[in-house]
């Protein structure tokens, strides 16, 4: 939306200042930035047997490194199910089958630790790279 008020005097002629549009389409641009950057994960380094859960947040981690308990057994799993969007008088009433890859870690203490996965080869690559790092431990 910021561009697109960037980009109108290009277009049209407008007489509102410069200044302004500056501002009208900076502040929705720059919460958009925000916006896209804020995501969450899960690091974990095999040789210092860390790991660290964390947010970002313009692409800044903030999170605590912790001791990566033992892990005993790693896995790939499918779990497909159907989803439906709930009618609401007005969209369609969609229906599809969803199936999402799962890393699931074996933790000491019965605990799991899992990742999900819309694609399975990426799933796939996260499991290899974690039997390859359990190999280093």
């Amino acid at each position: 939306m910021g561009l697109a008020v960037w980009i109108t005097p290009f277009f049209l002629e407008v007489s509102t200042p410069i200044s302004k549009i500056l501002w009208v389409g900076g502040i929705p641009l720059l919460l958009g930035l925000g916006l896209i950057s804020t995501f969450s994960g899960t690091l974990i380094d095999f040789e210092k047997k860390k790991i660290k859960r964390y947010q970002s947040m313009l692409w800044v981690k903030a999170g605590k490194w912790e001791p990566l308990p033992g892990i005993n057994h790693a896995e790939l799993i499918h779990h497909t199910y159907q989803h439906r969007n709930l009618p609401n008088g007005i969209s369609p009433t969609i229906s599809s089958e969803i199936t999402t890859y799962k890393c699931v870690l074996k933790l000491e203490g019965n605990e799991l630790l899992v990742f999900d996965y819309a694609r399975e080869k990426d799933a796939i690559r996260a499991l290899a790279q974690i039997q390859k790092g359990l190999q280093l431990c």
